[in-house]
């Protein structure tokens, strides 16, 4: 499993972003699934989002939705009493923060 350190600098990358970024998803491939050759567009991808939390976090539960202006996304994770929100510009890009806020609290 990945150290709280390294989680901790990928989540910093992943709250930075502001789209889309080829190099990012190299790097949530690799420090997530240990392997960065032809990774998912992850940052572009709903589907890849969930399909990444359907798998490193089974039995967590997931939603999306926008804040109360109905501009800015907002994604939640939660497996019993623990849940984990993360907002940002991109879908894409909040589901990853909730995973990578999940897997430090796993971890």
């Amino acid at each position: 499993m990945i150290s709280a350190p390294a989680l901790a600098s990928l989540l910093s990358h992943i709250e930075a972003a502001t789209g889309a970024d080829r190099a990012l998803d190299a790097a949530i491939e690799q420090a997530l699934r240990g392997r960065a050759q032809d990774p998912p567009a992850y940052t572009a991808s709903v589907d890849h989002c969930l399909d990444l939390a359907h798998e490193l976090l089974p039995n967590w539960h997931w939603h999306i939705g926008r804040g109360a202006r109905g501009i800015m996304p907002y994604a939640s994770l939660s497996k019993g009493e623990v849940t984990v929100t993360a907002d940002g510009v991109t879908v894409p890009l909040v589901l990853l923060a909730a995973i990578v806020m999940a897997l430090r609290k796993e971890a």
